[in-house]
């Protein structure tokens, strides 16, 4: 495993730019240091995999689990960024990366891909993660993020990609990743004069495409959560599944680990435990 490959590159700049986000760069120190114990820092394959069974609780360490404080702006980002870098943590080494919706980072084929078209007006989802698996044996150049851009869009028939709406409040938004999703799978609504895509890219010509949704949740208490609460309802049928940072509760939702077998397992050559050891291994995941 090259920790100056293309891929590894890229998701360098991903990981920094993430640590200029304050609320995150402020958050990091007491977070590190729930990750490390859980992790034996950071050289315990297993715990790195399962941080997703505790980001909930670890997010929670700086005071943003409430919902007043977590309804916040400020709140909402830091999660967001926190759940980007567990997740380009556990694909380190792979062919996938998952960065924050930076117009610097992301491919403008993906941009293009998901953008709504309503009439003559153009826009993309909300503050959304985007996952991108890339194709095996397509790199060979020097590294910039319009590089990595370009073979995007010149192999997108082999790239999986996936939108990963991050909320802190179950309740309050559970209703639109459900209703994106409905777009997105119906390619646009023609009678009324919205499409999905531009500049000859949608999300059918990627080789998979899932929107996911992603929450701590807020409101603490999991147990109120239940197979027939109407927040469980709205994203059970999301095509890339929904997720809390929390353990797996049956009918409820997944844990944020799940996610990788699920939606972007193409991204790894081996098992994910396997995985990550010769990462570790390899010194691309440092204490």
């Amino acid at each position: 495993m090259d920790k100056g490959s293309i891929v590894e590159r890229y998701r360098r700049d991903i990981i920094l730019q993430l640590f200029t986000v304050k609320s995150f760069a402020d958050a990091w120190p007491t977070w590190k240091l729930e990750i490390d114990r859980l992790t034996a820092d950071m050289t315990d394959a297993r715990g790195i995999f399962e941080l997703g069974n505790h980001l909930a609780n670890i997010f929670r360490t700086t005071g943003q689990g409430g919902r007043a404080q977590s309804s916040l702006s400020g709140g909402g980002i830091a999660w967001e960024c926190l759940v980007c870098w567990y997740m380009n943590t556990v694909m380190a080494g792979s062919r996938g990366v998952v960065m924050r919706p930076v117009k610097e980072l992301v491919p403008p084929a993906v941009l293009d891909a998901t953008c709504i078209v309503y009439g003559n007006a153009q826009t993309n989802t909300e503050s959304d993660l985007v996952a991108v698996v890339f194709p095996s044996g397509v790199f060979g150049g020097v590294y910039s993020p319009a590089f990595v851009g370009d073979v995007v869009a010149k192999n997108a028939r082999d790239t999986t990609v996936g939108i990963i709406q991050c909320k802190t409040n179950w309740n309050d938004n559970a209703q639109i990743p459900m209703l994106w999703d409905m777009v997105y799978r119906a390619t646009g609504f023609a009678e009324h004069s919205v499409r999905v895509g531009r500049n000859g890219y949608s999300p059918r010509h990627f080789k998979e495409f899932s929107y996911s949704f992603v929450t701590v949740p807020s409101q603490g208490d999991t147990s109120k959560f239940k197979p027939h609460s109407m927040a469980v309802k709205r994203v059970r049928g999301l095509s890339g599944g929904n997720y809390w940072g929390h353990p797996s509760k049956s009918d409820v939702a997944l844990s944020i680990s799940e996610i990788f077998n699920r939606n972007f397992g193409v991204a790894f050559d081996d098992n994910i435990l396997s995985h990550i050891e010769k990462v570790i291994e390899a010194g691309l995941i440092k204490p």
